[in-house]
């Protein structure tokens, strides 16, 4: 799953500042930068660059922080359970 998938289903319909940053994700559907499944190197970087380039305030930045490091976890375990499932 890429991140922009994870946050809309986890976060999409919240009121809270991550449930914020989904809507802003949402919001801008066509230029927000899709990670490829399993890719991870490099996207946190690239995300947040893009995020910095449209003047995002000091609260999103820390809540993609922790979404993202929520959203790797969660990768590396199904990845993990798919992996023994074969």
């Amino acid at each position: 799953m890429t991140f922009y998938t994870f946050m809309m289903k986890n976060y999409l319909s919240e009121d809270a500042p991550a449930g914020d940053l989904a809507q802003d994700m949402r919001r801008n559907k066509e230029g927000f930068p899709r990670n490829r499944s399993c890719k991870f190197d490099g996207w946190h970087t690239v995300i947040l660059d893009y995020l910095q380039n449209r003047n995002a305030c000091r609260e999103c930045l820390e809540v993609f922080d922790e979404c993202w490091k929520e959203y790797v976890e969660c990768e590396k375990k199904r990845l993990n359970k798919n992996l023994q499932q074969q």
